[in-house]
């Protein structure tokens, strides 16, 4: 699908936002990173955090005003065909105006488009459930499937994203509780269709999803663990039956939930520290955390003050052992500071030697060639 906005551009982005990264460690020069930023060129208009909200604030209000205008001669006597029609204007208003501004005044998630994509959707949801008002939940996800998609294929949107990624855990789980079967196998499900996504976000390599890959990942992780663990499913299983008993009833397959509980927050943990990934382990760590609440929730033995002293104390062994044992580098991790390993990043000095200077605090010089200074000659 052809993208909204300017892939080189995005790519460009990328690249200063790394320049910036090696700055802030000392690795380039603010005048390395001005020529960076002047070879990789973005004309992105990208406000600030409180202009950004303030412009799609007016932007929401300015599409309110629109309906409300389009409604004073489409209204019709607030027929159904009438709002229909009404959401089809504003849909194609809201649509036109969004590939408009982002052609010709470079807008990138800058509040303004923001606000008329969303305005759009919800335009672009409103005749589905105006006619056809009978259908089942899964039946409308279908829908919603398709529109949130094509947001996310094109535009590369935070929230839509989000609601892509809701919209089919909805859209499966609707569809298995129909069925008493269903019912007990929603956790295997929910932890399956993570899985897949995890591994399909992860095969993304596309710049222009890059960001959004990154949330979908961490969203499958996160519904990856909680699918399996038994505080969720034990509670899960009563609230779906509607058992209203002062204590949940015992969930079939128990010893494997207990199993799951404890068993996902290490392997994300360990997965985290082998593959160098920061997101799988801090979601371990979380997990980690959420499954000793999970535990002490059904057989806690300490009252809360008590079990608050042993996790703090634990955690400050754990800490100081970790630091001491991380001191030096060990598997490629250590606990030193990035400003303090100058030359970590040996990209750094490459790209600094290839936009013609040198890497501060009087780093390796690569010697000869006419190749970024590589040593490689003139019959590279």
């Amino acid at each position: 699908m052809k993208k909204a906005f300017n892939q080189n551009w995005i790519e460009n982005l990328k690249i200063q936002e790394t320049a910036s990264s090696w700055l802030s460690k000392n690795l380039i020069s603010a005048d390395q990173l001005s020529t960076i930023k002047a070879v990789f060129a973005e004309h992105f208009y990208r406000p600030g955090i409180f202009i950004k909200i303030g412009l799609f604030l007016f932007a929401i209000i300015a599409c309110s005003f629109f309906a409300g205008f389009a409604s004073i001669f489409l209204s019709g006597g607030g027929s159904d065909a009438a709002i229909v029609v009404l959401s089809l204007v504003c849909l194609g208003g809201y649509a036109f105006s969004l590939e408009y501004l982002i052609k010709t005044r470079n807008l990138f998630h800058s509040g303004v488009d923001n606000a008329l994509l969303y305005s759009a959707i919800g335009a672009a949801m409103t005749p589905v459930f105006i006619l056809f008002n009978n259908l089942e939940i899964w039946q409308y996800c279908i829908f919603m499937l398709f529109i949130f998609l094509f947001a996310v294929l094109r535009y590369a949107d935070f929230f839509a994203a989000l609601g892509l990624f809701a919209v089919i855990l909805t859209l499966v789980a609707t569809l298995l509780v129909k069925f008493p079967l269903g019912k007990a196998l929603l956790p295997f499900a929910v932890m399956a269709l993570s899985a897949a996504i995890y591994l399909a976000v992860k095969r993304i390599k596309d710049t222009y999803y890059h960001d959004r890959a990154k949330l979908l990942e961490v969203l499958s992780l996160v519904t990856f663990y909680l699918g399996g663990n038994y505080l969720v499913v034990r509670e899960g299983n009563a609230f779906l039956n509607e058992l209203n008993a002062p204590v949940s009833p015992q969930v079939a397959f128990a010893p494997l939930f207990y199993f799951f509980t404890i068993i996902i927050p290490l392997a994300f943990i360990i997965g985290g520290v082998r593959k160098k990934d920061r997101i799988l382990f801090i979601l371990g760590l979380l997990s980690f955390a959420f499954s000793v609440f999970t535990y002490k929730y059904y057989f806690g033995f300490l009252t809360p003050a008590q079990g608050i002293t042993v996790a703090g104390a634990l955690m400050i062994l754990l800490a100081v052992a970790s630091i001491k044992y991380f001191h030096t580098a060990k598997h490629g991790i250590t606990d030193e500071q990035d400003s303090k390993r100058k030359f970590a990043n040996l990209e750094a000095i490459i790209v600094a030697q290839q936009i013609g200077q040198s890497p501060q605090h009087g780093g390796p010089e690569f010697g000869g060639g006419d190749f970024g200074g590589g040593g490689a000659g003139e019959a590279y």
